[in-house]
């Protein structure tokens, strides 16, 4: 145990040995806007994920398409594992979904606050209690193991959360409760109190889980100040994909959890960059080159200061290390790089050289840098706005419109 793990239990008395990871992309990260894949691409994926240690799959909705039932049959014929779930809403229909896809367990979600019953589905909260707790008797009669799922829970008043959990409890064996922070409003002090009292109201009984969205940036410290306050299981996707700003992503929260908070996960860091390019490439949606664990740029260096401390001591400037993520520390020639490196470089390539001809080459090298012409720069942010604009777009709304006049005008013809 480090230092700063150590520090981590002295300040966080309810921090957990170890968490379950469940992983949302297949589903929540599929709900990104113009984002879909392909059946094998969900197997596929589905597969790198229990390989890597996730606990559970949050797979799909299955009674959205037939599609997605044909997917999460599939999956169970393949052996995972992984647990494989999928998420359904209170209603029949969709519990004869997910039990016709062969789902190993479900979350079932419904709202819990009081704007989104009232304003959007126009019901009490006793009513909606009665909902839930039918569809939550229909998905254990069809044995599906239970995860209830309280949507926009972190606008939803506490007794009333705590009332439901306890009256479902009694009624269906419940797998986990799944708080979720469904439009990014929390923040790490509000969260890690909402899980605190519902831990110390439920007791150890009930498996309290986490499910941020990223709407402030604040997905991953949520989930974290969740962990702290009694969470042992949290959700999250890969790179971090899911509705607007997405959710917590996978690779920032087992680090986070392995390096400052010293819980274990079960999650394979070396898996995290390839889960990383193959997210990217199926989605259409790339990552930023700083995004923490798994950008390109995170373990590289150019600021001659850093460099000469980390040609020393790689600790100097990466408390996360590279090899913990199967990556290694580069240094990169640049506008702000330092004599140290420069005296690297020419050392590997057995020039002798004094401290003149040092800095005689890191001046050329610098003068050239400044000459650079940035037309690349612009070609690459019209390239990143056409993907944009092409790959996530969603279907054409004139188009359907276009369909459905030429089927109508068939069938009265």
């Amino acid at each position: 145990m480090t230092d700063i793990t150590f520090e981590a239990r002295e300040l966080h008395p309810r921090l957990p040995s170890s968490v379950e990871v469940i992983d949302c992309t297949l589903r929540d990260g599929e709900q990104a806007p113009g984002v879909w894949f392909t059946t094998q691409e969900k197997l596929d994926l589905a597969t790198a994920l229990s390989h890597a240690g996730v606990s559970v799959l949050d797979a799909g909705f299955p009674a959205a398409s037939g599609s997605e039932v044909e997917a999460l049959q599939a999956m169970h014929h393949l052996k995972l594992t992984a647990s494989v779930a999928a998420t359904a809403r209170p209603l029949p229909q969709d519990v004869e979904a997910a039990v016709r896809a062969r789902a190993d367990e479900v979350f079932m979600f419904m709202p819990t606050s009081d704007l989104r019953l009232k304003e959007t589905l126009g019901i009490t909260c006793d009513e909606a209690a009665a909902i839930f707790r039918a569809g939550a008797e229909a998905a254990a009669a069809g044995g599906l193991g239970v995860n209830l799922v309280f949507e926009d829970a972190t606008r939803t008043g506490l007794s009333q959360m705590i009332d439901t959990a306890v009256e479902l409890g009694r009624h269906v064996p419940l797998r986990r409760l799944v708080l979720a922070d469904s439009v990014g409003c929390a923040h790490p002090a509000s969260m890690g109190r909402l899980m605190r009292r519902l831990h110390d109201a439920l007791g150890e009984d009930v498996i309290l889980c986490t499910h941020n969205h990223n709407d402030f940036g604040l997905a991953v410290a949520n989930t974290l100040a969740a962990v702290a306050n009694g969470a042992t299981a949290i959700t999250c996707t890969v790179n971090g994909i899911g509705e607007r700003a997405g959710n917590a992503d996978l690779a920032e929260c087992v680090a986070a959890l392995t390096h400052l908070y010293g819980v274990e996960h079960g999650v394979d860091p070396l898996a995290l960059p390839a889960l990383s390019a193959v997210v990217e490439q199926t989605s259409g949606i790339l990552t930023s080159a700083i995004k923490p664990v798994t950008g390109f740029n995170v373990y590289r260096h150019e600021s001659g200061v850093h460099v000469d401390a980390m040609l020393k001591d790689t600790r100097s400037y990466e408390f996360l290390p590279a090899s913990w993520a199967g990556r290694r520390s580069e240094f990169v020639l640049g506008k702000h790089s330092g004599t140290s490196l420069i005296r690297r470089i020419l050392d590997s390539a057995g020039i002798e050289c004094d401290d003149a001809v040092v800095a005689d080459a890191l001046g050329e090298m610098k003068e050239a840098v400044e000459r650079w012409d940035k037309t690349g720069h612009r070609q690459a942010h019209a390239d990143m706005q056409t993907t944009h604009r092409t790959l996530l777009s969603g279907y054409d709304p004139a188009t359907l419109a276009q369909r459905v006049r030429a089927k109508r005008a068939t069938e009265r013809g």
